[in-house]
């Protein structure tokens, strides 16, 4: 039988009711019980309605992950407003450009961010702004705002796409959605009530978001570090006794290579997991080594966090795969032509579960492309499936090379390439060719004396068709990465092709 809904209010009332002298949050800024993080919530949401903030009405976050942060999301979902958390990691332009397209009614943003704020006002000027200091102290006690009475369809989340590929879409999430996200969760990791959950990543993140209703859904404590410093994470971690986290690669390869680490440093550790980019299946030993799962998964905005995942007791038989769906998330593969592809053949990641967005704000072209009909969500990932029903992961639609009228992924040519000597980071791109449309590239960062593209081309030899192989090398000094460590493919293609290499 399927779980009541609730609104994510409703959620945290429940368990500040049942638990409320339980810890609830670790933070920079502050740690506080079910019950304060009830109270924080309750007091700002009076604050934001002395504001003017009704339901429906979006609001925007610029804050650092923290108390504060996980305080206001509540409120706007006790208020029946709309919560639209901005990557503090965006330029002005890049912000002004969410900030009208959101049509947001109030900005909140913390002290460090004063000087931005400034500039995405000027280029917004009706658009209501508030300091969060200041903010919190219109936040009475004795003044809370009641609950608004939710329906499972209204939007709590309001979620912009990192935009790598050109305009950036908002993604609506709802009160019924991210429940759902919590409840596919819960029976396929191995989540307890009480566990310490670190959250090294951003709260502007959908996957943020969504642990921190996780944390609360199942009554765990969440640990949210100030920034990335490996070594003070390693303190954290040892010192709460963190029992499981999310992180990107980089982070994770960090967390071990980090001055001084020592494996007891992660003993209180039942699993980990990586996603946001590919996990090497060097990582994944690394962490099997210390008796650590590394769950690969992969996630999208619009499907509220999860997707699919390998869990735990196949983390190291099916490494390099992104995995199965979660228990309440359906798994197909599509071809060009909308059919299932032979097993083992490439086809399109599609995902259908209740926890999947209900399509972009403002935007039914884009929605249309993405969100069918029937309820299947397109990813855009091209992954084959094996018997098992696992699905590793090809590579985007999108990067697709097409070589002398062959396919080829980038993603496959870089796995093949990925443990190459005297290389820290690379990336396949493929650039304009006369005679074969386009060819493949290797773009290396090296640490050492670069590999010739003879020792590239021999990496491949016996493991990748010919017309895989790389016919040109590349080398940079970094690669592109957004803030989530994901390769700006586009950038990194345009960048070669107008400077070369």
């Amino acid at each position: 039988m399927a779980p009541q809904t609730m609104s994510v209010s409703a959620v945290l009332a429940r368990r500040a009711a049942m638990s409320g002298t339980d810890r609830a949050v670790i933070a920079d800024d502050g740690n506080c019980d079910f019950a304060g993080l009830e109270a924080g919530a309750a007091r700002m949401a009076g604050a934001f309605a002395d504001l003017g903030v009704e339901p429906g009405d979006r609001v925007g976050l610029l804050l650092p992950a923290g108390l504060g942060f996980a305080q206001a999301f509540f409120a706007l979902a006790r208020l029946g407003a709309i919560a639209c958390p901005l990557n503090t990691r965006l330029g002005a332009g890049e912000l002004a450009d969410i900030v009208r397209l959101s049509g947001l009614r109030l900005l909140l943003h913390h002290h460090q961010f004063a000087t931005i704020a400034d500039a995405v006002l000027v280029a917004c000027p009706d658009v209501q702004r508030q300091e969060f200091d200041a903010f919190n102290r219109l936040a009475h006690p004795a003044h809370v705002a009641p609950h608004y009475n939710c329906q499972p369809t209204d939007p709590v989340l309001l979620v912009f796409t990192s935009g790598t590929t050109g305009r950036p879409k908002g993604v609506v999430i709802t009160h019924d959605q991210m429940l759902w996200a919590s409840w596919t969760m819960v029976p396929t990791l191995d989540m307890r009530p009480g566990d310490v959950h670190l959250l090294p990543v951003p709260l502007f993140h959908v996957g943020g978001l969504s642990f921190l209703l996780h944390c609360v859904h199942l009554g765990m404590v969440l640990a949210i570090p100030p920034r990335w410093e490996s070594e003070a994470v390693l303190t954290l971690i040892e010192r709460e006794q963190v029992a499981h986290f999310f992180a990107v690669p980089l982070m994770l390869a960090d967390l071990l290579d980090a001055p001084g680490f020592a494996p007891e440093q992660l003993q209180s550790v039942r699993w980990v997991m990586g996603g946001g980019a590919p996990v090497p299946v060097a990582l994944i030993r690394r962490f099997a080594d210390l008796g650590i799962p590394l769950l690969q998964t992969m996630g999208a905005t619009e499907t509220c966090g999860p997707g699919v995942v390998v869990d735990a007791a196949n983390a190291m038989r099916k490494a390099g795969s992104v995995g199965r769906g979660f228990f309440h998330t359906e798994l197909r593969l599509r071809d060009e032509n909308g059919n299932e592809p032979e097993r083992g053949a490439p086809g399109e990641i599609q995902l259908r579960a209740r926890h999947i967005a209900s399509g972009y704000w403002n935007d039914p072209e884009a929605t249309a492309q993405s969100f069918m009909p029937d309820g299947w969500f397109r990813t855009g990932d091209i992954g084959v499936m094996d018997d098992e029903g696992f699905v590793t992961l090809v590579d985007r639609a999108r990067n697709k090379i097409i070589t002398g009228g062959e396919n080829v992924y980038p993603a496959e040519v870089e796995r093949c390439l990925d443990d190459l000597p005297g290389v820290s980071d690379l990336a396949v791109i493929g650039l304009p060719d006369p005679r074969w449309g386009e060819i493949v590239v290797a773009v290396i960062v090296a640490d050492g004396p670069p590999p010739a593209l003879e020792a590239i081309k021999a990496a491949c030899d016996g493991r990748l068709a010919g017309y895989k192989h790389p016919r040109r090398v590349v080398l940079r000094p970094s690669l592109p990465r957004n803030a989530t460590g994901k390769l700006l493919r586009m950038q990194l293609r345009d960048d070669v092709e107008r400077n070369g290499g």
